[in-house]
């Protein structure tokens, strides 16, 4: 279901199967966890970065900060308004309000490749589709979410080409700003090699290939298999409530 909406109506109609999720944020806790769920990569809408080979991408990419999007969000999302009034009036942070038409796609690609660092701050939910976006234009994504659950993570150590900040560390005014004007060109651009290395793993393409989004995902469902053996086995034989579940 890799839309937070995705069977809304249906949900409490599902047993406890393993679900393909984006993230938790519209799920009860009853329904849907880590322990049994996969999380899945959001398609991303800009096109992929396939010729990324200049000179020095660095000094190639002239924008520091870059976001495109739609600023008025719900819950966690609120943030995105405060950030818009913080990051105003800075020459090499690129920060703007828009909404999801082809033109407005094709102009976040175009900024994104110029940019060294994307942020990604939660929306109604806490991930979206601009995450990923952000990987296949090897843009190092600045990540703003405190409930954000990442996709392949037990495959994929996300610090080696991502930077997080807390929404209380991204309020305070001057830091984000202040922290990557003071990166360390080498170890960012160790981060966009790595986001080259990694960026197959988010494109979905029919028939799969190895090592992409679909490949991956059922990777992810084959990893879940033995906890849910596990619960199954377990619960043939009790003959009292889950003692686990009560409180001791």
């Amino acid at each position: 279901m890799t839309h937070p909406n995705a069977f809304r109506f249906l949900r409490q109609e599902l047993n406890a199967s393993i679900l393909i999720v984006v993230d938790f944020g519209r799920y009860p806790r009853n329904m849907s966890s880590l322990s049994k769920d996969v999380v899945a990569p959001y398609v991303h809408v800009v096109d992929s970065f396939t010729d990324d080979d200049p000179l020095d991408p660095y000094e190639s990419r002239t924008t520091l900060l870059f976001f495109r999007g739609n600023t008025v969000r719900k819950d966690e999302g609120k943030i995105r308004v405060k950030l818009a009034n913080m990051l105003a009036g800075i020459d090499d942070v690129h920060y703007e309000n828009s909404v999801g038409t082809p033109k407005s796609f094709k102009m976040s690609t175009k900024g994104m490749r110029l940019s060294k660092f994307c942020l990604h701050p939660a929306g109604d939910t806490p991930s979206s589709c601009r995450l990923f976006d952000a990987i296949v234009s090897h843009c190092v994504p600045v990540i703003v979410s405190d409930k954000i659950e990442l996709p392949y993570e037990d495959e994929i150590d996300y610090t080696e080409f991502s930077i997080f900040f807390s929404m209380k560390e991204a309020l305070e005014p001057g830091y984000l700003i202040d922290q990557l004007r003071r990166f360390p060109k080498d170890r960012w651009i160790n981060m966009w090699m790595r986001l080259k290395n990694v960026s197959h793993h988010y494109e979905f393409q029919y028939p799969p290939k190895k090592e992409d989004a679909v490949n991956m995902l059922w990777r992810q469902v084959k990893h879940k298999l033995p906890g849910v053996r596990l619960a199954v086995h377990r619960s043939r034989r009790l003959k009292v409530p889950d003692w686990w579940r009560q409180k001791r």
